[in-house]
């Protein structure tokens, strides 16, 4: 039996060094160098800050990338191949641990330098060689970690110590992200974790970590395996009780989600709803004849609400398009239960429309594992989310009310209410105010923001009142009960109203408005001549995400004007929806600067759609405004 062994490991030499050979060849022909990586050659020794022993553990052998000296290099390819002749005094040595290696295992611990992730054998470069030749995974490692000197002006270091104060406490040792935000994003998961089961202390999660490793590898994940691991535990959770055919099924669902965290390319923006170009003909065979649609709904839909008005939309679209379509509702949905509900109830749908934003991470892991059923949501484009997203351009709006404003004003001073500055409203502020001094150059536009949340109406009264004691005449806000005067039409959110130096709402002025019934008729209508896979087409040729951001010409969005609006004034308003409609006018169209003086938008020129939606900084002729809260 041990020639038999012996046989084997000599065998196993001559094809690793075979192998090793071919690497180095092909390496060098190249202009690379065809050995190990060397630390000694990498590290400054003036640029370390200090030595740390880090204690004993399997290390995955994919991240021992090199040795310590110089000297170690030449015997192994970059690949840790042998390099040596056989019968040599090196080729014995591998071949007698290879044999250990099949026969009893190895099991003393290899000594290993840190740097910035990457393992530098100091002692065991033989038997690294051995193990990766047969295919393992882990290597015991006795650890040292070196420790640069922080550069400000380098961001891997700064990644590097975010790594190092997360490792200090957190679940996976060694884990290598690529931001810093993820390294407390993931810290404040596992805080929140054991908070709700303490028993989590206890999960060997270095074992963990491995299998989640080797479930990567069986799915074809062989880079930026921490970022999978992140992106999982957002999706998935903890992976502790999972079985690794389980964990390398739902990472292979998950390749696509983690192509675009990788990539973070500017998503594709829909513009306009519009069909293929397919001739009669054609479009007779290709076109859908029918389609299940599923609504799912946010917990807390009432007849008056954000959610209500979605249903009526829901019942408009299905009156238009009659015996077409057929919908099924999926009511209180949370994101906890967001998942299980859609796995349930909606797997019968052709076209799945999420209503709400905050049911993302649920719709996305069921996207991602049903890749057949179309899902869109309601929210503007996650750029860290495969999600496929629909929205209307709301800043058109919110300039032709700027513009209704800045004409209504007597005290030529206006406010813009809102529960905070965000890029989830900053372009449509921004509209706003180039409404306003588009036509009222001598009009002052100040923000009155709360520190509540949106649901707080009581908050939106008080921004009202103190922007009224600053002398204030026109507000536009969300409405609150006391705002809710003659005139507003139906299913009104927000509006632009007269008030008198109380804060009582005087007079209507305009508002914004969703048209849902026409928004879910277009996307169903689009699904059905298969002009809506224009989604699926991109995200298949791209590695970013798609979503459907139309505006005022779609008919989506529209604009309520009070009765009091002059003949003059109705047909400049008329005019320039008109205008945007037509995309003849653009409320961004340069030049435009920040309120610290940086010119955001050059001269004659008007940003890119996307970096509407990403606006994230203030216009500079809005001025300095105040916050409320209901503690005030």
């Amino acid at each position: 039996m041990q020639q038999v062994f012996e046989s084997e490991a000599r065998n196993s030499y001559t094809d690793a060094l075979k192998k090793g050979r071919s690497e180095y060849r092909s390496l060098t022909s190249k202009g690379e160098a065809g050995t190990l990586l060397v630390l000694d050659e990498i590290v400054q020794q003036n640029r370390i800050m200090g030595y740390v022993n880090r204690p004993t553990r399997e290390l995955m052998l994919f991240d021992i990338v090199g040795t310590y000296t110089s000297g170690r290099a030449y015997s192994f390819s970059a690949s840790f191949y042998p390099l040596h002749s056989e019968g040599s005094e090196f080729a014995t040595k591998w071949v007698a641990l290879y044999k250990a290696h099949i026969t009893e295992g190895l099991r003393d611990p290899i000594e290993v330098y840190e740097y910035l992730w990457n393992y530098y054998v100091v002692e065991g470069n033989k038997r690294v060689s051995v193990l990766k030749y047969s295919g393992a995974d882990t290597v015991m490692a006795k650890i040292t970690r070196i420790i640069p000197q922080f550069n400000d002006d380098d961001p891997l270091q700064e990644l590097y110590y975010a790594f190092m104060q997360y490792d200090r406490h957190g679940f996976f040792q060694g884990l290598r992200l690529s931001s810093s935000e993820k390294y407390s994003q993931l810290e404040q998961l596992e805080q929140e974790e054991l908070a709700e089961n303490p028993k989590l202390k206890e999960v060997k999660w270095p074992s963990v970590y491995i299998r989640f490793y080797v479930a990567c590898r069986r799915a074809g994940i062989v880079k930026d395996v921490g970022d999978a691991l992140f992106e999982y535990i957002k999706l998935y959770g903890f992976p502790h009780e999972e079985l690794l055919d389980v964990l390398a099924t739902r990472l292979s669902a998950l390749k696509p989600q983690l192509s675009l965290v990788e990539s973070m390319d500017e998503p594709t923006l829909v513009l306009e709803a519009g069909e293929e170009e397919l001739g009669l003909i054609q479009r007779l065979f290709i076109s859908r004849k029918s389609a299940r649609v599923v609504f799912a709904y946010e917990q807390g839909k009432t007849a008056e609400n954000w959610i209500g008005a979605h249903d009526r939309g829901r019942v408009e679209m299905e009156e238009a398009l009659g015996d077409r379509v057929s919908t099924l509702v999926i009511n209180d949905l949370t994101p906890d239960n967001c998942y299980q509900r859609l796995t349930q109830e909606a797997m019968d749908g052709d076209l799945v429309l999420v209503t709400s934003g905050a049911l993302a991470t649920g719709a996305l892991r069921f996207a991602l594992e049903n890749p057949e059923i179309t899902l869109l949501v309601c929210s503007r484009v996650h750029m860290d989310a495969r999600l496929h997203t629909y929205y209307g351009r709301y800043y058109e709006t919110t300039f032709l009310c700027g513009v209704v404003a800045g004409l209504a004003t007597k005290e030529n001073h206006i406010a813009y209410v809102t529960p905070q500055v965000t890029g989830r409203s900053t372009s449509d502020i921004n509209a706003f105010a180039i409404g306003v001094k588009s036509v009222n150059p001598k009009a002052k536009v100040v923000l009155a923001q709360k520190r509540v949340g949106p649901e707080d109406e009581a908050g939106f009264q008080q921004a009202v009142q103190k922007a009224a004691q600053e002398g204030v005449d026109i507000v536009m806000t969300p409405l609150y009960p006391a705002a809710q005067i003659e005139g507003i039409p139906k299913d009104i959110f927000s509006a632009v109203l007269r008030v008198n130096r109380q804060g009582e709402a005087q007079e209507f002025l305009a508002a914004p408005a969703w048209n849902w019934g026409r928004f879910y008729t277009e996307i169903v209508r689009s699904y059905l001549n298969r002009s809506l896979e224009i989604l699926g087409a991109a995200s298949d040729s791209e590695t970013g995400v798609t979503g459907l951001w139309w505006g005022i010409g779609t008919g989506v969005l529209r604009l309520w004007c009070g009765k009091s609006l002059g003949i003059s004034a109705d047909n400049l308003v008329r005019y320039l929806r008109s205008s945007i409609a037509l995309g003849r006018f653009n409320p961004f169209h340069g030049p435009l600067s920040d309120r610290d003086g940086v010119e955001r938008v050059p001269s004659y020129t008007n940003p890119r759609p996307y970096e509407i939606m990403d606006m994230s900084w203030l216009i500079d002729i809005i001025d300095e405004g105040f916050e409320v809260s209901t503690e005030d």
